[in-house]
C-alpha cells in the first residue's frame, strides 16, 4: 500500500497529465473529423452549384444569341423599309 502511494505521489502529475493530453488529442480528432465531414459536404453543395452555373451559363448564352438574331432581322427590316421611302 504504502508503494501505491509513493509511485501516485512521484508520478501523479506525469499520469494525470498523460490523461489529459490523451483526452485532448482524441476529443480534437473527433472535432477534425466533423470539421472534414463539413467541408466534404459544403464541396459537394458547391459542385453541385457550380454545374447549375455552368447550364444557366449556357442557356444565357443561347438567349442572348437569338437576341442578337432578332435584333440583326429588326435592323433588316428597318434597312429595308428606309430603303422603300
Amino acid at each position: 500500500m504504502e508503494e501505491i502511494a509513493n509511485l501516485i505521489m512521484n508520478y501523479g502529475v506525469s499520469i494525470i497529465i498523460v490523461a489529459l493530453f490523451i483526452w485532448d488529442w482524441v476529443s480534437n480528432k473527433k472535432d477534425v473529423k466533423k470539421t472534414l465531414n463539413a467541408i466534404q459536404e459544403s464541396n459537394e453543395n458547391i459542385a453541385s452549384c457550380l454545374i447549375e452555373m455552368k447550364q444557366s451559363n449556357a442557356n444565357i448564352s443561347k438567349s442572348l444569341d437569338l437576341l442578337q438574331k432578332s435584333l440583326d432581322n429588326q435592323t433588316d427590316k428597318i434597312d429595308r423599309l428606309l430603303e422603300r421611302k
